[in-house]
């Protein structure tokens, strides 16, 4: 009677065990996940800002002027 106790609780604490395995790995997923997607948009993000850097540095003195002047303050003296 004892051995198929033990029995039991073996199969039962391995039952667990395995419960928590899939569970942990399930976790550790999506936080990668999560994480490449963050790095994905990081990505994004520089090549947009190099793309417009380098777009303002290509543009002469008038025409970075023109482009600027809505976001300039008027000097009202």
């Amino acid at each position: 009677m004892l051995g198929k106790l033990q029995l039991y609780a073996l199969i039962g604490a391995a039952f667990v065990l395995g419960l928590l395995g899939i569970y942990s790995v399930g976790v550790t997923r999506g936080q990668d996940k999560i994480k490449r997607r963050i790095d994905e948009k990081r990505i994004s993000n520089m090549t947009d800002q190099k793309e417009i850097s380098d777009e303002v540095r290509n543009l002469d003195d008038t025409e970075l002027s023109d482009r600027a002047a809505p976001w300039v303050r008027q000097d009202k003296r």
